[in-house]
Protein backbone atom coordinates (compact mmCIF):
# COMPACT_ATOMS: atom_id res chain seq x y z
CA UNK A 1 0.00 0.00 0.00
CA UNK A 2 1.67 3.08 -1.09
CA UNK A 3 1.61 6.51 0.81
CA UNK A 4 -0.93 8.34 -1.16
CA UNK A 5 -3.22 5.10 -0.46
CA UNK A 6 -2.23 5.31 3.56
CA UNK A 7 -2.99 9.08 3.04
CA UNK A 8 -6.55 8.56 1.62
CA UNK A 9 -7.81 5.61 4.29
CA UNK A 10 -6.63 7.72 7.48
CA UNK A 11 -8.27 10.76 5.64
CA UNK A 12 -11.49 8.43 5.48
CA UNK A 13 -11.54 7.12 8.84
CA UNK A 14 -10.59 10.72 10.01
CA UNK A 15 -13.96 12.28 8.19
CA UNK A 16 -16.12 9.19 9.63
CA UNK A 17 -15.10 10.16 13.00
CA UNK A 18 -15.87 14.11 12.56
CA UNK A 19 -19.35 12.96 11.22
CA UNK A 20 -19.89 10.93 13.56
CA UNK A 21 -18.72 13.21 16.61
CA UNK A 22 -20.41 16.37 14.67
CA UNK A 23 -22.41 18.67 16.82
CA UNK A 24 -23.72 21.73 15.77
CA UNK A 25 -23.60 24.02 18.77
CA UNK A 26 -20.34 22.47 20.19
CA UNK A 27 -18.39 23.12 16.89
CA UNK A 28 -19.80 26.80 16.75
CA UNK A 29 -18.17 27.32 20.71
CA UNK A 30 -15.27 24.80 20.53
CA UNK A 31 -14.14 23.88 17.26
CA UNK A 32 -13.35 20.14 15.25
CA UNK A 33 -12.40 17.46 18.12
CA UNK A 34 -8.67 16.95 18.46
CA UNK A 35 -7.76 13.61 16.03
CA UNK A 36 -4.14 13.31 15.19
CA UNK A 37 -3.32 12.36 11.80
CA UNK A 38 -0.22 9.96 13.44
CA UNK A 39 -2.68 8.82 16.07
CA UNK A 40 -4.82 7.34 13.09
CA UNK A 41 -1.79 6.22 11.29
CA UNK A 42 -0.63 3.86 13.95
CA UNK A 43 -4.56 3.48 14.89
CA UNK A 44 -4.89 1.50 11.04
CA UNK A 45 -1.47 0.38 10.69
CA UNK A 46 -2.26 -3.56 10.93
CA UNK A 47 -4.87 -2.78 8.42
CA UNK A 48 -2.65 -0.94 6.13
CA UNK A 49 -0.31 -3.55 6.27
CA UNK A 50 -2.91 -6.10 4.52
CA UNK A 51 -4.45 -7.44 7.64
CA UNK A 52 -7.95 -8.89 7.61
CA UNK A 53 -10.08 -6.06 8.96
CA UNK A 54 -13.75 -6.55 9.57
CA UNK A 55 -16.77 -4.31 10.19
CA UNK A 56 -16.47 -4.35 13.88
CA UNK A 57 -12.23 -4.01 13.82
CA UNK A 58 -13.43 -1.05 12.31
CA UNK A 59 -16.00 0.42 14.67
CA UNK A 60 -13.54 -0.77 17.27
CA UNK A 61 -11.02 1.50 16.02
CA UNK A 62 -13.51 4.33 15.94
CA UNK A 63 -14.20 4.23 19.56
CA UNK A 64 -10.31 3.97 20.11
CA UNK A 65 -9.72 6.82 17.71
CA UNK A 66 -13.10 9.18 19.97
CA UNK A 67 -11.19 8.22 23.54
CA UNK A 68 -8.49 10.41 21.98
CA UNK A 69 -10.47 12.99 20.88
CA UNK A 70 -12.37 13.04 24.49
CA UNK A 71 -9.36 12.81 25.90
CA UNK A 72 -7.57 15.84 23.94
CA UNK A 73 -11.42 18.10 25.06
CA UNK A 74 -10.49 17.21 28.78
CA UNK A 75 -6.52 18.57 28.18
CA UNK A 76 -7.99 21.81 26.56
CA UNK A 77 -9.84 22.85 30.13
CA UNK A 78 -7.88 25.29 31.67
CA UNK A 79 -8.31 25.01 36.08
CA UNK A 80 -7.96 28.49 36.74
CA UNK A 81 -11.16 29.71 34.80
CA UNK A 82 -12.95 26.41 34.52
CA UNK A 83 -16.23 27.99 34.96
CA UNK A 84 -16.01 30.13 31.78
CA UNK A 85 -19.06 29.69 29.88
CA UNK A 86 -16.00 28.34 26.50
CA UNK A 87 -14.29 26.36 29.49
CA UNK A 88 -18.54 25.08 30.38
CA UNK A 89 -18.69 23.70 27.11
CA UNK A 90 -14.87 22.86 26.27
CA UNK A 91 -15.76 20.47 29.34
CA UNK A 92 -19.09 19.08 28.09
CA UNK A 93 -17.89 18.45 24.44
CA UNK A 94 -15.04 16.22 25.74
CA UNK A 95 -18.25 14.45 27.96
CA UNK A 96 -20.12 14.58 24.52
CA UNK A 97 -17.18 12.51 22.90
CA UNK A 98 -17.03 10.25 26.04
CA UNK A 99 -20.49 9.20 25.19
CA UNK A 100 -20.20 9.18 21.74
CA UNK A 101 -17.37 6.30 22.28
CA UNK A 102 -19.38 3.73 24.41
CA UNK A 103 -22.29 4.63 22.52
CA UNK A 104 -20.30 2.64 19.55
CA UNK A 105 -18.02 0.29 21.58
CA UNK A 106 -22.29 -0.57 22.41
CA UNK A 107 -22.53 -2.01 18.63
CA UNK A 108 -19.78 -4.20 18.88
CA UNK A 109 -20.55 -7.68 21.03
CA UNK A 110 -16.93 -8.05 22.33
CA UNK A 111 -17.06 -7.51 26.58
CA UNK A 112 -13.16 -7.81 26.75
CA UNK A 113 -12.67 -5.19 24.36
CA UNK A 114 -15.46 -2.89 26.10
CA UNK A 115 -13.56 -3.88 29.94
CA UNK A 116 -10.27 -3.43 28.31
CA UNK A 117 -10.87 0.12 26.76
CA UNK A 118 -12.56 0.93 29.97
CA UNK A 119 -9.76 0.24 32.08
CA UNK A 120 -7.92 2.26 30.07
CA UNK A 121 -9.53 5.24 29.55
CA UNK A 122 -9.25 5.48 33.75
CA UNK A 123 -5.41 4.60 33.60
CA UNK A 124 -4.80 7.14 31.50
CA UNK A 125 -6.52 9.54 33.31
CA UNK A 126 -4.85 8.76 36.14
CA UNK A 127 -1.64 9.18 34.42
CA UNK A 128 -2.63 12.38 33.07
CA UNK A 129 -3.58 13.54 37.03
CA UNK A 130 0.24 12.30 38.20
CA UNK A 131 2.37 13.37 34.62
CA UNK A 132 1.92 17.48 35.69
CA UNK A 133 2.79 16.63 39.20
CA UNK A 134 5.84 18.60 40.10
CA UNK A 135 7.73 15.90 41.96
CA UNK A 136 10.67 14.49 40.77
CA UNK A 137 10.86 11.16 38.85
CA UNK A 138 13.84 9.63 37.14
CA UNK A 139 13.29 10.09 33.30
CA UNK A 140 12.41 6.11 32.88
CA UNK A 141 9.18 6.80 34.86
CA UNK A 142 8.39 10.06 33.00
CA UNK A 143 8.34 7.86 30.15
CA UNK A 144 6.46 5.42 31.13
CA UNK A 145 3.97 7.60 32.18
CA UNK A 146 3.74 9.20 28.52
CA UNK A 147 3.78 5.69 26.95
CA UNK A 148 0.71 5.21 28.68
CA UNK A 149 -0.94 8.18 28.08
CA UNK A 150 0.11 8.17 24.30
CA UNK A 151 -0.53 4.62 23.22
CA UNK A 152 -2.16 2.29 26.08
CA UNK A 153 -5.65 2.60 24.41
CA UNK A 154 -4.13 1.62 20.98
CA UNK A 155 -2.11 -1.06 22.38
CA UNK A 156 -5.14 -2.54 23.98
CA UNK A 157 -6.64 -2.64 21.24
CA UNK A 158 -4.15 -4.08 18.85
CA UNK A 159 -3.69 -6.61 21.62
CA UNK A 160 -7.28 -7.47 21.75
CA UNK A 161 -7.47 -8.68 18.06
CA UNK A 162 -3.72 -10.10 18.44
CA UNK A 163 -1.95 -7.27 16.35
CA UNK A 164 0.86 -7.33 19.35
CA UNK A 165 3.65 -7.57 16.14
CA UNK A 166 2.64 -3.49 15.32
CA UNK A 167 2.57 -2.58 19.27
CA UNK A 168 6.57 -1.60 19.74
CA UNK A 169 6.01 0.62 16.42
CA UNK A 170 3.05 2.41 17.14
CA UNK A 171 3.95 3.20 20.49
CA UNK A 172 7.48 4.38 19.39
CA UNK A 173 5.18 6.56 16.26
CA UNK A 174 2.80 8.07 18.89
CA UNK A 175 5.23 9.25 21.25
CA UNK A 176 7.76 10.58 18.83
CA UNK A 177 4.39 12.32 17.26
CA UNK A 178 3.76 13.92 20.51
CA UNK A 179 7.27 15.72 20.77
CA UNK A 180 6.74 16.74 17.16
CA UNK A 181 3.34 18.25 18.36
CA UNK A 182 5.25 20.16 21.49
CA UNK A 183 8.06 21.46 19.20
CA UNK A 184 5.77 22.69 16.50
CA UNK A 185 4.11 24.50 19.47
CA UNK A 186 7.39 25.95 20.63
CA UNK A 187 8.38 27.00 17.23
CA UNK A 188 4.50 28.48 16.42
CA UNK A 189 4.36 30.41 19.45
CA UNK A 190 7.33 30.41 22.00
CA UNK A 191 4.79 29.27 24.95
CA UNK A 192 5.75 26.41 27.16
CA UNK A 193 2.60 23.80 27.77
CA UNK A 194 2.75 22.21 30.66
CA UNK A 195 4.49 19.08 28.88
CA UNK A 196 7.39 21.53 28.27
CA UNK A 197 7.42 22.68 32.14
CA UNK A 198 7.44 18.95 33.87
CA UNK A 199 10.18 17.83 30.95
CA UNK A 200 12.54 20.35 31.58
CA UNK A 201 12.21 19.81 35.13
CA UNK A 202 14.49 16.58 34.86
CA UNK A 203 17.44 15.98 36.01
CA UNK A 204 18.74 14.78 32.78
CA UNK A 205 17.73 18.32 31.22
CA UNK A 206 19.24 20.49 34.06
CA UNK A 207 20.31 23.95 32.55
CA UNK A 208 19.68 22.90 28.40
CA UNK A 209 17.44 25.02 26.20
CA UNK A 210 14.21 24.04 26.24
CA UNK A 211 14.49 23.13 22.31
CA UNK A 212 17.72 21.52 22.55
CA UNK A 213 15.97 19.42 24.59
CA UNK A 214 12.81 18.52 22.63
CA UNK A 215 15.05 17.89 19.41
CA UNK A 216 17.33 15.66 21.48
CA UNK A 217 14.25 13.14 21.94
CA UNK A 218 12.51 13.96 18.43
CA UNK A 219 15.94 12.64 16.89
CA UNK A 220 16.60 9.62 19.54
CA UNK A 221 12.50 8.57 18.87
CA UNK A 222 13.08 8.40 15.36
CA UNK A 223 16.29 6.55 14.96
CA UNK A 224 14.97 3.71 17.10
CA UNK A 225 11.39 3.97 15.14
CA UNK A 226 13.29 3.88 12.11
CA UNK A 227 15.15 0.89 13.09
CA UNK A 228 12.49 -0.84 14.53
CA UNK A 229 10.68 -0.09 11.07
CA UNK A 230 13.20 -1.76 8.56
CA UNK A 231 13.99 -4.52 10.99
CA UNK A 232 9.89 -5.72 11.03
CA UNK A 233 9.67 -8.93 10.21
CA UNK A 234 6.06 -8.27 9.27
CA UNK A 235 5.35 -5.36 7.73
CA UNK A 236 5.47 -5.01 3.79
CA UNK A 237 8.41 -3.38 1.72
CA UNK A 238 5.53 -0.74 0.06
CA UNK A 239 4.35 -0.02 3.95
CA UNK A 240 7.95 0.34 5.25
CA UNK A 241 9.22 2.84 2.63
CA UNK A 242 5.56 4.59 3.35
CA UNK A 243 6.52 4.41 7.03
CA UNK A 244 9.83 6.09 6.72
CA UNK A 245 9.42 8.01 4.36
CA UNK A 246 6.72 9.91 6.78
CA UNK A 247 8.92 10.06 9.42
CA UNK A 248 12.18 11.22 7.70
CA UNK A 249 10.06 13.91 5.83
CA UNK A 250 8.78 14.99 9.66
CA UNK A 251 12.20 15.17 10.60
CA UNK A 252 13.21 17.77 8.02
CA UNK A 253 9.90 19.34 8.17
CA UNK A 254 11.57 20.15 11.91
CA UNK A 255 14.80 20.99 11.04
CA UNK A 256 13.43 23.02 8.33
CA UNK A 257 11.57 25.18 10.96
CA UNK A 258 14.51 25.82 13.51
CA UNK A 259 17.11 26.77 10.77
CA UNK A 260 14.55 28.77 9.45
Amino acid sequence: MNATIIEEQVSQLKNNILQQLHHRTLLQFTGQPVIEDDQLLYLLLPKLNGEQWSKSLELAASAVAMIYAALSGHDLIDEQDATSKSQQLTVLAGDYYSGMYYSTLATIPDIQLIRSLSKTVGKVSECKTTFYEPEKRNLAEWFESLRVIEAMAIRQFMKRYNFDSYIEIAELGLVLARFKREMKQWQETHQKTRFMKILEQQEEYANLPYEQILQHQISELSSKLIRSVKSSPILLDEVKISLLLHIESDVREHQTMREG
